[in-house]
C-alpha cells in the first residue's frame, strides 16, 4: 500500500495537543527511519495485578517510523483481539499500543526529547512557563524549543504558537540540539521497582547520536 512508504515518520498525538512541526523534523534527522523506531515520552503505567508497563504518552504524541508501521500493522490485528477478549475493548490507546509493540516485536518505546525541558505536557510545566497566557499578561518562561504542549484548548492553541514563535524571534540562534549529558542521565533512570531487572531501563540516544 502506499500508506506504508508515503512518509518516514507517523506521529498521533492527542486532539488538545500543540505540536511545534519544525523543531520535531529537526529533531527527527538524528534518528533513521529505516530502523523500526517507537518514539515518544516515556511513562510507567501499573496493573492491579502489579504488572507494570512503559509506554509513550498519548497527550505528548509518540511516533513510528516507516520501517516500524508496516510491523505494529501486521501486530495490530492479534493485539486487538487480545484486548477485547481480556478488557472488553476497553483501555488505554496508548498503553496498548506500547504493550503490542513490547509483546510482538520487543520494540520500546525511546525517548526523543528532555521531558523537563522540551515538552509542556503538565499542569506545573504550564505554570512554570505561562505558555497558554497572552503576551502582556505577566513575564512568560517560553523555549523556542518546546516539541509539544499538551492540553490546551480551541482558545488557547493560537497564544501558544505565537509564544513559541516570539521564543523563537527573541532568540533565533538557538539550536535545537539535544543535550548529550541530560540524555544520557534521563536514559540511566529506572523508574521501576529497585528490583527491577537492566532490561527496564530506557533507552534514549545511542552514542552515535549523540554524535
Amino acid at each position: 500500500p502506499e500508506w506504508l512508504t508515503a512518509c518516514d515518520w507517523y506521529m498521533k498525538a492527542d486532539a488538545d495537543s500543540f505540536v511545534n512541526v519544525p523543531v520535531l523534523q529537526e529533531r527527527l534527522r538524528c534518528f533513521d527511519p529505516s530502523q523500526p523506531w517507537f518514539l515518544g515520552v516515556p511513562q510507567v503505567a501499573f496493573g492491579t495485578s502489579g504488572s507494570m508497563q512503559r509506554f509513550a504518552s498519548g497527550g505528548a504524541g509518540y511516533l513510528l517510523s516507516r520501517a516500524l508501521l508496516p510491523k505494529a500493522a501486521a501486530w495490530a490485528p492479534f493485539c486487538l483481539l487480545e484486548m477485547l477478549q481480556h478488557l472488553g475493548g476497553s483501555g488505554m490507546e496508548d498503553v496498548a499500543l506500547a504493550g503490542c509493540l513490547w509483546k510482538w516485536g520487543r520494540v520500546a518505546v525511546t525517548s526523543y526529547a528532555d521531558p523537563e525541558t522540551e515538552m509542556v505536557t503538565s499542569e506545573a510545566a504550564a505554570n512554570r512557563t505561562r505558555i497558554a497566557h497572552k503576551a502582556g499578561d505577566g513575564p512568560l518562561n517560553v523555549s523556542p524549543c518546546t516539541f509539544v504542549v499538551h492540553s490546551v484548548t480551541p482558545e488557547e492553541l493560537p497564544i501558544v504558537r505565537e509564544n513559541i514563535a516570539r521564543a523563537r524571534e527573541a532568540d533565533p540562534d538557538r539550536q535545537c540540539r539535544p543535550d548529550a549529558a541530560r540524555l544520557q542521565h534521563l536514559g540511566q533512570t529506572i523508574l521501576a521497582p529497585l528490583t527491577g531487572s537492566p532490561e527496564q531501563q530506557w533507552p534514549v540516544y545511542t552514542d552515535g547520536e549523540l554524535a
